[in-house]
């Protein structure tokens, strides 16, 4: 039974228990987890959590074992409605004796201005990164706007700054960037080391690497001012659930829209992962932002179908680093019995799974994708 939402002191108190880095693979467990690869994911939620339980479960993730390590900051934790995500990340986990799910807090304040160097955190990020096989990056809330050196736009959303402050600043740490090119990045000595950057995760990627954001997709691209005009577009032109959601706020079956991308012959999805570079398979998407300026060191390897929106980035110097605006981790996508509408008052009809199969390649690529991560992740062991 889910905990119910106690004061917001007994909130932080809890969350700030869990456990550090150094106790999260306790030398008591070495015979549990020597040898098991190590998945960094930043923002831990309960759905976060889910969507990697989930997929390794039913071998989407195809892993013989696993460590899953959650890291988070601990500003974060100042929402009490962000606490209590978290804190139902850490029950469910309890509750059902996942010991291979780990968790790590960031703690320290950096600002803006010192992101793009060594900071407070870089101890942390050198820790956290000695002891990982991969990072997962995943999606959320509005980067601030200032991060990329911008004014905030009034349909921008940056209701999470302590993540994306420090997410950025981690990225930066791994890769570099155009903003500070003397900086030794940590990949430097790990080449092949994997990081997927999952929506937001990819536009925290592109800033850190110096790039910038469109901070609205119809009104600063297709020139639409309404919901009702978003959702008269194509269904190709369509990145986000939110415009159905704001016509039908007590709907929660609503189903999350698919779109189509178009795959680069040169990317890792040609190349490595065995895709067509004909093909264009089905994703769900979720973002009304998307990459502006790209950033250093980045080269785009997918698109929207009109070629107006940027779907995926690959790393020129580090070949494992991808970013996706797209969702594939969404344990929902694999699940027989789950079913959505289209419209409020349509029947509950629509099976995700279902749709992907339909329309070949869409579900062979997501697992793929999931394969192709797991291998990079396993060689790092």
């Amino acid at each position: 039974m889910k905990i119910a939402v106690r004061s917001l002191a007994f909130l932080l108190l809890l969350a700030f228990s869990v456990p550090a880095v150094s106790e999260a693979l306790p030398p008591a467990a070495a015979g549990l987890f020597e040898g098991v690869p190590v998945i960094v994911m930043t923002h831990p939620t309960l759905s976060q959590v889910k969507n990697i339980v989930e997929m390794y479960e039913k071998d989407v993730l195809p892993l013989k074992s696993l460590v899953l390590l959650g890291i988070y900051h601990e500003d974060e934790l100042v929402n009490k409605e962000q606490a209590q995500a978290y804190l139902d990340a850490f029950t469910y986990v309890e509750k059902n004796g996942l010991s291979w799910v780990r968790f790590r807090k960031i703690t320290g304040r950096v600002g803006i201005d010192g992101l793009f160097r060594e900071n407070l955190w870089t101890a942390q990020f050198r820790e956290i990164f000695a002891a990982a096989s991969g990072f997962i990056f995943t999606g959320g809330e509005d980067i601030p706007p200032a991060v990329y050196g911008q004014e905030t736009s009034l349909l921008s959303e940056p209701w999470t700054p302590a993540r994306s402050l420090y997410e950025v600043s981690l990225l930066f740490h791994l890769l570099g960037s155009g903003r500070n090119p003397s900086f030794a990045p940590l990949l430097g000595n790990r080449k092949d080391f994997p990081v997927l950057a999952i929506c937001l995760g990819l536009q925290s990627l592109n800033v850190a690497a110096g790039g910038d954001l469109i901070q609205d997709i119809p009104s600063e691209l297709y020139g639409l001012k309404t919901v009702e005009a978003v959702l008269a577009s194509a269904p190709d032109q369509i990145h986000s659930g939110v415009y159905l959601e704001k016509l039908f706020p007590n709907d929660e079956d609503l189903l999350y829209p698919f779109h189509r991308v178009r795959l680069g012959g040169n990317s890792v999805f040609v190349g490595r992962m065995g895709i067509s570079a004909r093909a264009t398979p089905y994703v769900a998407t979720s973002h009304h932002q998307a990459i502006g300026k790209l950033g250093n060191g980045l080269r785009v390897t997918a698109t929207s179908m009109d070629g107006k929106i940027i779907e995926a980035v690959e790393h020129e110097r580090f070949a494992n680093v991808l970013g996706i605006q797209f969702h594939p981790e969404r344990y929902t996508l694999y699940r027989k019995g789950l079913w959505q509408r289209s419209q409020t008052d349509a029947p509950l009809d629509f099976n995700p799974l279902a749709f992907l199969k339909a329309n070949p390649p869409s579900y062979d690529f997501h697992l793929a994708l999931w394969k192709w991560f797991a291998e990079q992740v396993s060689a790092q062991k």
